[in-house]
């Protein structure tokens, strides 16, 4: 009885050690799920921005052999966004639930781009004096990031960088050339003329200079050589040199003028009627000249290379002043070059100085100083104006004008323009200056009110003369 009794217990141990194994067998020996991406497993992955993706397979592990089942797989990745995005998988084996995931990171690796406005590489005095000229900064995930954009200004460039969202940095340069090429600016304090009487003070009106690089220019000279005591016209120069060997210059010209003479800008050339004649000599110029002569008047003829020789002849053995105004009188001629110009006034001059043994040095430009048909030459009025008062010569425009070249030419009678310029000159003289009048002696409706013209300003008290080298100039205000 006893050894069937042990018998049995000694069965039941032994189901109960074998229960035990099973236990521990189950609890310690468990399936695994395992994540495979590309052959390998995986608790993580990087994918690239917008990159196809397609979710990882499984395995299940179980006593080193695969195992299948069906996971389920929750969670989702959105490649076009930036971000971690995880992944679950679950199924249930035998009584173990199995369970794993993965986390798939998005990722940006593309950097932006800085674009420049502009040139990339610049001339600036400084890097830090460099006008910035623009720039913008694109990303391809983060859109446009201009603002975020930092500089940086170095010796000989500036660095532009900016960095995405996702830390990719772009770094760009503009190269700063350190140079100046550019001279000071001068501009002249007081009148670009002035007018001194005869044996007074020039008083220095001054200047002011600024530069584009220096802060202060110390480098300046002033070539002055007015002598009031002597009537002429003087150029005062003034050069300013920078730091970086750029020179300018400006010039002012000093009428000295003699209050002696009836033609001066103080007073006594109030009221005092300069006619003046271009284009001439021409058919109407003798009656031009009978009418003077009538009077007892003297005028100014802005002579050309056309017309008679006789009537220049005529108009200097009677006193009047015979003046230069142009031999061709074609603008796109005379004025094409600053030799041009002088070549055309030497024509007119030397056939004035055969006829009278003088060679004038007074003249009128063909439309003025002020005139803008030269302005196919760029500045041209601007370099000949100086020359010429360089050379020596004394230029004439007027203030008082009859439009018999004008206005006047579009009347459709002889007596409508007769009346024209009559009342052109009435309303154009005035006692509070001197009257400086454009006539033409090629219109014969000028020549024929000429008469009427003068008598109606000797009634008022007007007194006539004819320009001289001591007459002060007219001047308009130049154009191009």
């Amino acid at each position: 009885m006893k050894g069937k009794l042990f018998k049995e217990n000694i069965i039941l141990l032994i189901i109960l050690i074998f229960l035990i194994i099973i236990f521990f067998f189950l609890l310690f020996v468990r399936p695994k799920l395992l994540i495979i991406y590309n052959n390998q497993e995986v608790n993580s992955i990087n994918i690239e921005l917008n990159e196809s993706f397609k979710n990882p397979t499984y395995k299940i592990k179980y006593l080193n052999k695969n195992i299948s089942s069906k996971v389920k797989v929750n969670g989702s990745v959105n490649t076009s966004k930036v971000g971690s995005y995880e992944l679950t998988y679950s199924t249930r084996i035998f009584i173990y639930k199995l369970e794993n995931k993965v986390v798939v990171n998005v990722i940006d690796k593309i950097p932006p781009v800085i674009t420049l406005n502009g040139n990339t590489e610049s001339n600036a005095c400084s890097s830090n004096s460099y006008i910035e000229e623009g720039y913008n900064a694109i990303d391809n995930y983060d859109g446009d990031i201009t603002s975020q954009v930092t500089i940086e200004n170095n010796i000989n460039e500036r660095i532009y960088k900016v960095k995405d969202s996702s830390n990719n940095e772009t770094k760009v340069t503009r190269k700063i050339n350190i140079t100046d090429n550019e001279g000071p600016s001068i501009k002249l304090k007081g009148e670009e003329n002035v007018y001194i009487l005869l044996n007074d003070t020039y008083k220095e009106s001054g200047y002011i200079i600024e530069d584009n690089c220096d802060s202060e220019i110390t480098n300046i000279k002033i070539d002055n050589k007015v002598d009031t005591t002597k009537v002429g016209v003087y150029t005062i120069t003034y050069t300013a040199t920078d730091s970086s060997n750029n020179q300018s210059s400006v010039k002012r010209y000093v009428y000295v003028y003699n209050p002696k003479t009836s033609q001066n800008m103080t007073g006594s050339e109030k009221g005092v009627i300069y006619l003046t004649f271009d284009d001439g000599p021409s058919t109407y110029t003798t009656k031009i000249l009978d009418t003077l002569k009538k009077y007892d008047i003297k005028a100014t003829f802005f002579v050309t290379s056309s017309g008679s020789d006789s009537a220049i002849k005529r108009e200097f053995e009677e006193g009047h002043t015979v003046a230069l105004h142009t031999s061709t009188h074609n603008y796109s001629k005379v004025y094409a070059s600053v030799e041009s110009y002088f070549k055309d006034l030497e024509t007119v001059q030397n056939r004035v100085k055969k006829i009278t043994n003088e060679t004038p040095t007074i003249i009128r430009f063909p439309g003025g100083s002020s005139n803008t048909v030269s302005k196919f030459n760029k500045g041209i009025m601007t370099i000949l104006t100086n020359e010429v008062l360089e050379k020596g010569y004394h230029y004439f425009d007027w203030n008082v004008s009859v439009e018999d070249a004008g206005g006047c030419t579009k009347k459709k009678t002889t007596s409508e323009k007769e009346n024209c310029v009559y009342n052109y000159f009435v309303k154009g003289i005035s006692k509070s200056k001197m009257n400086v009048v454009l006539m033409h002696d090629v219109k014969s409706y000028t020549a024929s009110k000429l008469d009427d013209m003068i008598k109606y300003a000797l009634s008022k008290g007007y007194t006539f003369d004819k320009i001289t080298m001591d007459t002060t100039q007219i001047h308009h205000k130049v154009n191009n």
